[in-house]
């Protein structure tokens, strides 16, 4: 399956039989939380585990869906309070990625586009605790590397984090993953195959 393939996409095998990209609010979630080894503290951003599919298992960025009728900033302060509990302070809109998701070659799998608004909030105060979407963990960069070795982040969530924790401008991005059963116990896998600024 080639990317500019995806318009000719059988409706049946797209994920939720989507006929347009689907509107993603995601959040870069962080709080400065002190080092036990030092006097310092050090920052640290909050991440899901997924328990369902296709990203069952892996640690991604906190949101979902934008529901009709929302504002951007009310779409992503809901899904933080509905995934975290927490009652978060929305900053700003980080960037912009078009995600489109293929099946790998000879898969049977689904394919999906996103349009995904990376924002960023913070949240000083209070505990995050898992709802229904699944666990929730404060981690520092360092840690939320060694995810991203291991494979058990989401790889375009993991590239979105390391893009947009710095002070650039609002920048849209293209990502294209290619997806399909792995054989290990979350049964997916994903490449990453591109990441890529446009402006």
């Amino acid at each position: 399956m080639d990317f500019d393939d995806l318009s000719s996409f059988p409706l049946q095998k797209r994920w939720r039989q989507q006929t347009s990209p689907m509107p993603v609010v995601v959040s870069i979630i962080w709080r400065d939380i002190p080092n036990s080894d030092s006097d310092k503290s050090e920052r640290c951003y909050l991440l899901i585990r997924r328990k369902n599919a296709p990203y069952r298992d892996r640690w991604a960025l906190v949101g979902g869906g934008w529901d009709f009728g929302e504002t951007l900033v009310s779409a992503a302060l809901r899904e933080v309070k509905e995934e975290t509990g927490l009652d978060a302070e929305f900053m700003t809109i980080k960037g912009v990625v078009s995600e489109r998701l293929v099946p790998a070659l000879n898969d049977d799998g689904e394919a999906a586009h996103f349009l995904i608004f990376v924002c960023q909030l913070a949240a000083p105060n209070g505990v995050a605790r898992e709802q229904d979407e699944g666990a929730v963990t404060w981690f520092n960069f360092e840690e939320i590397e060694e995810l991203h070795h291991a494979k058990a982040i989401i790889p375009s969530d993991f590239i979105m984090l390391r893009r947009f924790i710095g002070p650039d401008p609002l920048a849209h991005h293209e990502a294209e993953m290619v997806t399909g059963p792995s054989g290990e116990q979350s049964g997916w896998s994903m490449e990453l195959v591109g990441f890529e600024k446009i402006s």
